[in-house]
C-alpha cells in the first residue's frame, strides 16, 4: 500500500483532548516511559488504531509493536479526515526532523509530530523527563518504518491503494491467491481512496450490498454503499453463476483482510 502525506494540526485542541484520549486508551506517562525504555520494541511492527471517541469524533493512535500508544491524533469529523491525518503520520513520521519535544504547562514533556509546514499531526502522552521523550521519538520512527516495511512486503489477501496514470487514486482488493477481485473508481486523493476500501469492508460483508450486472462480454458485480453509490467493481465473469460464486468468495474473504 502506498502512502502520500497531508497536513493537519490544532495543537491547542489536541492538548485539551489529551486527557480524554489518555483515559480512553490507557496511555499514561509511565506507559510512555516503558515504550521508550523497552529495547525489545526493535523489530516489532508498529500499528494504527482508528476509533470513534466519546465525542463521536474519529481518532487514531500510532502504537508500538506490543500495543503501547506512541502518538494520538486530534479528533476528526469524518473517517476520511482521520485517514488523511494517518497518512500524514506515515509521510512524516520516519523523519527525526519532523519531531519536537515540548514542555507542557504541567511541567511534563510531549512529543509533537509535525508536517512539513509545521502543523502538528499527532502528540504523545506526557513523559516525566526529557530523555524519556527523546527516546520515545526513536520508538515512533521505528514504528512508522516497520509499518511501511510490512505493507511493502505484504502479499496474498490485501488492499492496495495506488495512484493511477490519470493522477487519481484507486484501491484494489486481492484474494489469497493474489488475484485481483475488486477495483474502485478514481478518487481525488489517497485518503478518500483508503476510506473507500474501509467502506468495502464495512458494507461488503452483506449480500445486500452487491448488484450483479450483465455486459456484452459477461457478468460482473458492484459493491454498493447504502446511498446506492458504487464503491468497487469486480472482474468480468463468463456466467452469472461464476459471478455469484465470486461474490460469495469476496463476502467470505473480507473479514480476514487487513486494512491498517
Amino acid at each position: 500500500m502506498s502512502y502520500i502525506g497531508s497536513n493537519l494540526s490544532r495543537l491547542s485542541l489536541l492538548a485539551a483532548l489529551l486527557p480524554v484520549l489518555a483515559s480512553a486508551c490507557a496511555a499514561t506517562g509511565e506507559e510512555a516511559t516503558e515504550v521508550a525504555d523497552d529495547s525489545s520494541e526493535v523489530g516489532l511492527r508498529g500499528r494504527f488504531d482508528l476509533f470513534a471517541g466519546p465525542d463521536s469524533q474519529i481518532y487514531f493512535n500510532l502504537e508500538s509493536g506490543n500495543g503501547d500508544i506512541l502518538l494520538s491524533s486530534e479528533g476528526y469529523t469524518s473517517r476520511a479526515g482521520a485517514l488523511n491525518g494517518l497518512l500524514s503520520v506515515l509521510d512524516n513520521g520516519g523523519l527525526a526532523s519532523r519531531y519536537s519535544v515540548d514542555s507542557g504547562v504541567d511541567g511534563q514533556y510531549y512529543i509533537n509530530l509535525k508536517s512539513g509546514n509545521g502543523q502538528v499531526i499527532a502528540t504523545s502522552a506526557p513523559y516525566p523527563i526529557y530523555s524519556y521523550a527523546t527516546r520515545g521519538v526513536d520508538a515512533c520512527i521505528s514504528a512508522v518504518s516497520s509499518y511501511l516495511e510490512h505493507w511493502d512486503s505484504l502479499t496474498g489477501a490485501r488492499y492496495e491503494v495506488f495512484e493511477g496514470t490519470d493522477g487519481r487514486f484507486y484501491f484494489r482488493l486481492y484474494a489469497k491467491n493474489g488475484a485481483q477481485v475488486l477495483r474502485s473508481q478514481g478518487y481525488s486523493d489517497e485518503a478518500n481512496a483508503l476510506n473507500g476500501a474501509f467502506s468495502v469492508s464495512e458494507y461488503g460483508v452483506s449480500p445486500a450490498a452487491y448488484k450483479i450486472n450483465q455486459t456484452s462480454t459477461g457478468f460482473y458485480f458492484n459493491v454498493m454503499a447504502p446511498n446506492n453509490r458504487v464503491i468497487a467493481t469486480s472482474e468480468i465473469y463468463s456466467t452469472k453463476y461464476s459471478a455469484e460464486r465470486a461474490r460469495d468468495a469476496v463476502i467470505a474473504l473480507l473479514p480476514s483482510v487487513e486494512l491498517l
